[in-house]
């Protein structure tokens, strides 16, 4: 794997002191699977100075990458095997070769040093000279710095996986390969962070990397799902995190399936959107009727703050109701004094 992304070494391009200090940042923590994207992507765009290269490098969704496709005859396995879904029966009757020799002239991709990768939609300029810090925000659950034997100094796997959802090998298998290793058992955990600023010290609240990654993965796929289109979900998964106190990444993923035990109100900027949800989801009026017309959701999420005696958080407003909390990735017994508080108070 290259240090720079083939073939334009970073720090010859021309930027600000601060964009390649960004650069000099996110590279430090690319993952395996990322640096191969960039890797091609690289190969596939322009690049003239360093907010070309940071265009690129927070666009990498718009590249594939097809793990361990270094040649032709790899790469028209990887297609049969996961795009088509070709049985084993049928794969030794396969002209494998020609096949990715038909993908890759079809689809204008280049062969780096981990696999295949090619462009699957257009760049759009996402950094304007302005905004890093906004690009600096990224959406991994959990980012784990992991070594083995024959790469001691590790390298970076950013969770969720997305692997059981495609079929496709993603960012276990990039590291994987990496690492070369077959399995996780071996390898040694040298850097473990969440995006979640109340949980810390991942390293030292799991005693195996099999269980950190299922539930990195599991996080990851809570965030990226948003409560399967929750209003404010964001809000009110913080919200309940900072009553509970929480610091582990079992107690957040518990909180996050339990959201129904707590009565929550964001902040007032959004009281007119939650408000009117509240309203449909509690059948207080119909939306589309002259009434709900005139109806101030606003006045109605002041309304709520008082009724439950929801107290004010970061967040919004909060306070534990008297539904069940459900126990999936901690000892019930672990939380029954926390919330048993938070109810009384």
């Amino acid at each position: 794997m290259k240090d720079y992304p083939y073939p334009y070494p970073w720090k010859e391009l021309s930027g600000t002191a601060e964009e390649m200090q960004f650069i000099e940042t996110r590279f430090a923590e690319m993952s395996a699977r990322e640096r191969y994207l960039l890797e091609g992507a690289s190969q596939l765009q322009s690049i003239n100075n360093a907010a070309d290269l940071i265009n690129l490098t927070e666009q990498l969704d718009c590249f594939a990458f097809y793990c361990g496709a270094t040649n032709d005859s790899a790469l028209g396995e990887y297609i049969a095997k996961y795009r088509e879904r070709a049985t084993c029966e049928q794969l030794p009757f396969l002209d494998l070769a020609r096949w990715g020799k038909d993908a890759r002239e079809r689809h204008g991709g280049v062969y780096v040093s981990g696999g295949f990768v090619e462009q699957v939609r257009p760049c759009q300029q996402c950094y304007d000279g302005t905004n890093l810090e906004r690009l600096a925000c990224e959406n991994t659950g959990v980012q784990l710095k992991v070594a083995s034997g024959s790469c001691p100094a590790g390298v970076w796997v950013k969770l969720p996986d997305h692997e059981l959802v495609t079929g496709e090998p993603h960012e276990l298998a990039a590291a994987l390969a990496e690492l070369g290793m077959t399995k996780w058992h071996h390898a040694v955990l040298l850097d473990a962070k969440c995006c979640l600023a109340n949980i810390s010290g991942l390293s030292e609240q799991y005693d195996s990397l099999e269980q950190l990654i299922e539930d990195g993965n599991n996080l990851g796929y809570v965030l990226e799902n948003r409560g399967q289109g929750v209003i404010c979900f964001d809000e009110w998964f913080r919200a309940a995190m900072e009553l509970e106190s929480s610091v582990r990444l079992d107690e957040a993923l518990d909180i996050a399936q339990n959201l129904r035990c707590y009565n929550f109100i964001p902040l007032e900027p959004h009281w007119e959107r939650f408000g009117r949800e509240l309203v449909r989801r509690n059948k207080i009026v119909d939306l589309n009727s002259t009434t709900g017309i005139y109806f101030d959701f606003s006045a109605y999420c002041r309304a709520e703050i008082e009724k439950h005696g929801l107290q004010p958080c970061s967040y919004g407003y909060i306070a534990r109701n008297d539904q069940i909390f459900v126990c999936e990735y901690t000892q019930a017994a672990a939380w029954e004094e926390s919330i048993d508080a938070a109810v009384i108070s």
